[in-house]
Formats: C-alpha cells, structure tokens, sequence
C-alpha cells in the first residue's frame, strides 16, 4: 500500500496563513515567555502530532518499522518524543541521533533520557541502518536553520534521500530555508511535511514542492491570539481536528 493512501482519511484545509521563521521564533517566546506555556508542553503536543501523522502515513504503527532522525534542537526532542509515543502503539521503532546525547537541547535531552528509560533503542549517525525501515521520520534541522546541513546531519540526510524509504520531515525538510523554500545544500526529500503550529513561508513556495511532499498541519497548544499579534488569522485552522492535511494551490 502507498504509504500516502492513508492521508485521504484527514480533514483537508486551504487558504491557511503562513508565517516566517522570525515570526515563529516570536510567537514561541511570546507562548513561552509571557503566556506560560512550557516548551516541554509545547514538544510533548508536537510529538503527539507527528506520531499521529505517521499513522496516518502508514495506516496502522503495530509492529511497522519507523526510524526518527534526531538533531540537537528541539526538532530532534520532537522526533525523540513521537517514537516514545510510536513505540507505546506497537511501532518496531528507534531514534538515530546526529550528535551525542551530551549535546542534546535541554528539551530534547529531556525527551531522550525518557526513551532510553522505557527502552526505546538509540543509535549514533554511524550506526544508522536506515534501508529496513518503512518509514523514516526527519527531526534533524527545524525552522532555525543557518547555513548547509554539515558533519553527521549532512550525512544522514543523504543516507535518507539515498535509501529510497518514505520520509516524514517535521516541521519543514532538513536543509530547506523556511523562507525562501530552496535548498541550503543537501535537503531531505520528503513523501510528507508535518509542520507544526502554521506552515513557514518556504513550504507553499513553489520551488519547495518537490522536497515537501504533502504538507500536514498539526496544533501544537499555540493560542490563536498570539497569532492576531501579526495580523494573522489562524482560528479555524483546527476546527476539523488537530491534524489536518494543507490543500496547497
């Protein structure tokens, strides 16, 4: 089965506002800072956004093979904090983390000494074997990106584009500019973005299609009035559900 039909079942949306990443970057301080809204809570919705929409790539996680990529940001505690989530539903999962534990953000540390608790397995970008897998999940760069992918990121973004297995990029592919929508230098080529809270600019850009794949959309806690700060609407983008998929024209 294509690991897309599954999609089909999602509320679908269009007309979604957009933000850059400047503009995400105040909206989180501004949910954070002034709101109370702890980025561990943040995260922890994050994760249970983008374990759902493996499910909804896949069709059903029991016993399937995902394995989440992890940079040292909180897109790499998003990835962590799914295959918790992933492997409680029945997944066959693991993490591969482009750096070492020590170098982890606090967040995603957090994320990652809760796995190693319960047994879910790590490996080192070396130790990655990533052709068995059903499902690649991509949490190695986030919408703070500067620059090409480099070292042990850049090596597994090629090891996921070259191994030919599906991938679900979080938040926007790894080596994209949240921006513009063109490659830094090497970028994952996605079957499917999960982007969290509002899509960034570069994902409904033309030049990005081709490396997003289909675009999803999950409500990670972020008022909607924080948004009416920038002018934006966002209200109704999650009146069908909490992950929808983004009809982009």
């Amino acid at each position: 089965m294509s690991p897309l039909r599954g999609l089909d079942d999602l509320p679908a949306i269009s007309d979604v506002p957009s933000v850059t990443a400047a503009q995400m970057a105040e909206v989180d301080r501004v949910a954070i800072e002034e709101l109370g809204i702890r980025l561990e809570m943040l995260m922890e919705n994050a994760s249970g956004g983008i374990a759902a929409a493996c499910r909804a790539l896949l069709g059903d996680v029991e016993g399937r093979r995902i394995v989440c990529l992890a940079g040292s940001g909180n897109n790499g505690g998003d990835a962590v904090g799914a295959a918790r989530r992933l492997q409680g539903w029945g997944a066959d999962v693991r993490c591969v983390l482009a750096v070492p534990p020590e170098r982890l953000a606090g967040t995603a540390r957090l994320q990652y000494e809760i796995a190693r608790r319960i047994g879910v397995p790590v490996a080192s970008a070396n130790e990655a074997r990533l052709d068995a897998a059903e499902l690649l999940v991509d949490g190695l760069l986030g919408y703070s990106v500067r620059g090409a992918p480099r070292g042990d990121v850049e090596l597994l973004i090629r090891a996921a584009d070259r191994s030919r297995v599906p991938i679900l990029a979080i938040d926007l592919p790894s080596g994209l500019h949240p921006d513009t929508g063109l490659p830094l230098g090497v970028t994952i080529r996605a079957a499917a973005t999960v982007t969290l809270a509002l899509p960034k600019v570069g994902l409904v850009t033309t030049p990005s299609r081709a490396l997003v794949g289909e675009l999803l959309l999950a409500d990670i806690g972020i008022p909607a009035s924080v948004y009416e700060r920038f002018g934006i609407d966002a209200r109704r983008c999650f009146v069908s559900g909490d992950l929808v998929r983004v009809l982009v024209g």
